[in-house]
């Protein structure tokens, strides 16, 4: 039962949504609130709740819940005190007074309610819709004057692409994922390819660098994401150009200064970019969130694929909610919940190990230095597969009494570093960046430098020397840390 005392314009609202969940009871002194309604599909009592009497007679026992709602605050502090000693098992609600933060201090109470707060905030959530609202009409209609553009350059140059042999599908927009992409930019990419679909619109997705990772692989290949390699991609075949997930020209495989970018969607904040359509949300743990809400406004549900990817991609992103993350990622993140696969998830989050990225584990436990005995750094040599480094750097973070790893490794013509840390005093993001240039959050990060004059050096175990000494040393220098691995004083 929900007990709710007070019946003026408020009461009158929460009364009207209570009675679908339960039997409802209200009590109010003025017995002409109940007299001006044609019909009463609720039980109601006319008296003064501040008294015991009225609410026995209300059975207020019974209630589970009970609402006080009444205009007066200190009736209201009366009524609860009265409830507190009746029924110490009911979750009671009261309404507060913003001026009076004190009121109930010392009362048993469960939450206060402010109704011009909770309007407020109702308000301002209607005003999101209204704004992203806007921003999908602004989308969609640059996505179909791209069409239009492009059936126009279709319909002129029909002879010219029909004897191209090595042209791509004759389609409208190309979608560019940042190089080397990971869950979130390929999983926005899908999201935005599918509502260019609902608009009757065609794309392509393309990327730089490679597909890294066992689990970026096992990703693209469980969902059966079509890729296309930008070397085997002729944009002059497109007639826009979407990028997702990035909004910086120094990581996407395409001269952004030769070629037009329609729209961009991302949720970093260090972007030189500029396009017709951009939103950038550096507030929001994900690019997937983002695309995620496009879709719920659209009333568009995803797909068990999509709806996959963007659950993996959130969660990735955001550190499985451990790194930056907003309200609007768990939001989105709980509506995909439903609607993916945990099987296929579990088999993308779990892919089996090719043998280097097991060997360069072994080498990372036998090569460890500890410093400070909570820092690791390991050197574990040439290596093919780069993207064992942060799976290295992830295992060495495991050993008892490590809280920061470093583990570094020459491929290409590059020493390639991974960080991690779970000390929150420490920032590998901000090291990595001042240290060698690179970048990433507080809790994980990598760099990349070129091998320079280590590059002459033929002999391994020289080589193995030189290359540890130089990034222990510029590490702990960034860290302040001396080489006895004590903190100067």
């Amino acid at each position: 039962m929900i007990l709710i005392i007070g019946y003026g314009s408020f009461g009158r609202k929460v009364v009207n949504y209570a009675k679908i969940l339960d039997k409802v009871v209200v009590i109010d002194k003025n017995a002409s609130v109940f007299e001006s309604l044609e019909k009463v599909d609720f039980n109601y009592i006319v008296g003064d709740a501040s008294e015991k009497e009225t609410l026995i007679k209300a059975n207020i026992q019974d209630a589970d819940t009970i609402l006080v709602l009444t205009n007066e605050y200190e009736i209201n502090k009366k009524i609860a005190e009265l409830v507190s000693e009746l029924n110490p098992k009911g979750y009671l609600i009261v309404r507060g007074i913003v001026k009076y933060p004190d009121l109930y201090s010392g009362i048993d109470v469960n939450k206060i309610i402010y109704p011009i707060e909770c309007a407020a905030k109702e308000v301002i959530h209607e005003i999101e819709k209204s704004k992203l609202r806007r921003k999908l009409m602004d989308l969609k209609e640059i996505v179909m004057d791209v069409k239009v553009r492009h059936n126009n350059t279709t319909s002129e140059n029909s002879k010219l692409l029909e004897n191209n042999e090595n042209s791509n599908r004759n389609v409208p927009f190309l979608i560019v994922m940042h190089n080397n992409p990971d869950p979130d930019s390929i999983a926005s990419a899908m999201a935005l390819k599918r509502i260019m679909g609902k608009w009757g619109v065609d794309a392509d997705i393309t990327y730089g660098g490679k597909i890294g990772f066992d689990e970026n692989k096992a990703m693209v290949n469980l969902l059966g994401v079509k890729l296309t390699h930008i070397d085997n991609v002729n944009l002059e075949n497109y007639e826009g150009i979407a990028v997702v997930d990035a909004s910086s020209s120094k990581v996407l495989p395409i001269d952004t200064k030769t070629h037009k970018i329609d729209i961009i969607i991302d949720h970093h904040d260090n972007g030189d970019l500029t396009a017709d359509y951009m939103d950038i949300q550096p507030d929001i743990g994900a690019a997937s969130t983002i695309l995620t809400g496009y879709l719920i406004h659209l009333n568009m549900t995803p797909k068990q694929d999509l709806a996959t990817a963007l659950y993996y991609a959130i969660c990735t992103d955001t550190n499985y909610f451990k790194r930056k993350t907003s309200k609007k990622d768990f939001e989105a993140a709980g509506y995909l919940q439903d609607l993916m696969d945990p099987k296929t998830l579990e088999m993308i989050e779990n892919p089996e190990m090719d043998t280097e990225t097991m060997e360069i584990l072994a080498t990372a436990i036998i090569n460890r230095k500890i410093i400070r005995s909570s820092i690791a750094l390991s050197y574990v040599g040439m290596i093919k597969n780069r993207d064992a480094l942060p799976k290295a750097a992830d295992f060495l973070l495991k050993m008892e009494g490590i809280t920061t790893t470093y583990v570094f490794g020459i491929s290409e013509n590059k020493i390639h570093i991974s960080a991690r840390t779970k000390d929150l005093r420490v920032d590998v993001g901000d090291i990595m960046k001042r240290a060698f240039g690179g970048g990433g959050h507080q809790n994980s990060a990598a760099a990349s430098i070129d091998l320079g004059i280590f590059e002459s050096v033929s002999d391994k175990d020289s080589l193995r020397t030189l290359v540890e000494e130089a990034i222990q040393t510029k590490i702990l220098e960034v860290m302040g840390i001396g080489e006895s691995g004590e903190k100067p004083n």
